[in-house]
């Protein structure tokens, strides 16, 4: 019984035991913009914002989520709320779906609401990217990441005054210390909105960023070669360009090895497993021992009922009571109560070792709810690799140095 006791007591601990360790500080602004009251209205921006946003909370980033953001004001509000909540120890990502311009060298992302009769209102009403550079500069992040996901056509209705529009953004020259940025084209080359939910770069963005233990440059790495391969099938070119200035390393999904720390998880179930269904096999063991000593006490029992039986008739006929008969039956009354006391007292451990088997049962099968969700993070984590087409093993992408 002491053996069960403490099995019990290791298995509800380890059932409650919550593992410990202090989580990195991840945050994240995610702007989509489509519906353009000035430029052309884009059909996937926002669904590519919004997935993001649930693809970077399920990898433990805090997201604000911004789509239709229609005023250079609400912009730069988003903009001030996410740069005020960080600091040196933050990993900090911005991501933007929308429209983007380039001005004599100079970055623009569009709200909704923007003006486009001349240069100057571009200049005026839109959001220079420096100007989020220079927001997070201050900050000291110890990570900063951009992904720009803009250029997806020309988004002029009319012509520009003063302005000839030039596709793809500007190298971004700008950018903190410790920054990595990802823009979803190059120079001169359209960012596609996709066939489907999602653009072409944030398709094969959302595909590579839960892949465990893979460096955020391979990750960026896969995702433009993805991008590559689907825009040619699609008898266009674009080729993501990505800089950085960051010397670490970091893995969106974690860059600890987690098979090992699965595999320890598994022995440690399947030997806690093993003492469980042990215990459990003594406790009906004993079950089973209850069971016979009670059959016999039964038995017992009546023998000892017909014998008081036998004597009272005995009395009864011979009309005297004496010393001996007495004694007999007192003997034999002793033995009965001794008897059903045992009896109870045995019925009582049945039912006590009825109720921890349930509770064994119980948490055997926890356990091997447990272990069965073990394996099949174990079978995901398996088949979860990075597939790079061959094709694009041999491309070099163009990586440009950030100052």
């Amino acid at each position: 019984m002491k053996l069960i006791g403490r099995v019990i007591l290791a298995m509800l601990m380890m059932l409650s035991a919550v593992g410990s360790g202090a989580a990195e500080k991840k945050l994240a602004l995610v702007v989509g913009n489509a519906t353009y009251v000035n430029a052309l209205p884009l059909d996937n921006t926002v669904n590519d914002a919004n997935d993001v946003c649930a693809a970077l909370r399920k990898l433990d980033f805090e997201v604000l989520c911004k789509t239709n953001l229609a005023t250079k004001r609400e912009f730069k509000d988003a903009i001030f709320e996410f740069s005020g909540r960080i600091n040196d120890q933050t990993i900090a990502l911005f991501y933007y779906a929308g429209h983007g311009v380039q001005i004599d060298g100079l970055n623009y992302l569009v709200p909704t609401a923007a003006a486009m009769r001349t240069k100057s209102d571009i200049e005026d009403e839109s959001v220079q990217i420096n100007y989020l550079m220079n927001e997070l500069d201050g900050r000291r992040a110890a990570l900063n990441i951009f992904v720009l996901d803009a250029c997806r056509n020309n988004p002029f209705i009319n012509p520009i005054r003063g302005y000839a529009p030039a596709l793809g953004l500007a190298s971004q020259l700008y950018a903190p210390s410790n920054s990595i940025i990802a823009m979803s084209t190059g120079l001169g080359q359209l960012s596609l909105d996709g066939t489907g939910r999602n653009g072409t770069f944030t398709k094969n963005l959302l595909k590579f960023l839960p892949t465990p233990r893979q460096p955020i440059e391979d990750m960026f790495k896969a995702a433009s070669g993805g991008t590559s391969v689907e825009a040619r099938s699609l008898g266009h070119r674009q080729d993501p360009q990505v800089t950085t200035s960051y010397a670490g390393k970091f893995c969106l999904a974690g860059c600890s090895d987690n098979r090992l720390a699965n595999d320890a998880e598994l022995n440690a179930k399947a030997a806690q497993l093993d003492k469980l269904q042990a215990a459990i096999a003594q406790t009906r063991a004993k079950h089973d021992e209850l069971a016979e000593q009670t059959a016999a006490l039964l038995k017992k029992q009546a023998e000892l009922d017909k014998l008081r039986s036998s004597v009272e008739q005995a009395q009864s006929g011979k009309g005297r009571d004496s010393v001996q008969q007495k004694n007999a039956v007192a003997s034999v009354n002793a033995e009965l109560s001794a008897s059903t006391a045992k009896l109870a007292e045995m019925e009582s451990m049945k039912a006590a070792l009825l109720q921890k088997q349930l509770e064994l049962s119980k948490i055997l099968d926890t356990l091997a709810v447990q272990q069965a969700g073990i394996d099949d993070r174990n079978k995901e984590i398996r088949m979860r690799k990075l597939e790079v087409p061959a094709e694009d093993k041999k491309k070099q992408l163009n990586i440009l140095p950030v100052f």
